[in-house]
């Protein structure tokens, strides 16, 4: 996909803008960005939110695809039955919203 997402951006006002990192997100030092968008994989879902809630400087945006539980746990409210530390935290920092299924 790296690839390909390189050759669509070339030649493009984005190319200059678009930074590509590949390898281990949860061990790699994040360098400053603006906006994320990435597809997580279940089993790393949750390090990954509590690692970009602490990143700093803080970013203006990510859009984020998780497994559909995950996403319902990040906006559960008090009293439903996913709530729970992920959601305290997450909303807490951040504003967090399911925009599509």
């Amino acid at each position: 996909l790296v690839a390909e997402l390189q050759k669509r951006v070339m030649g493009t006002p984005f190319q200059p803008k678009l930074q590509i990192i590949i390898g281990d997100v949860i061990k790699a030092e994040l360098p400053f960005f603006n906006v994320c968008v990435a597809n997580i994989p279940y089993q790393i879902s949750s390090p990954l939110v509590f690692k970009l809630l602490l990143h700093r400087p803080h970013f203006r945006c990510a859009i984020l695809m998780f497994q559909r539980e995950f996403a319902y746990r990040l906006v559960a409210k008090p009293g439903d039955k996913l709530y729970c530390r992920l959601s305290i935290n997450t909303q807490l920092l951040a504003r967090v919203e399911i925009i599509m299924k």
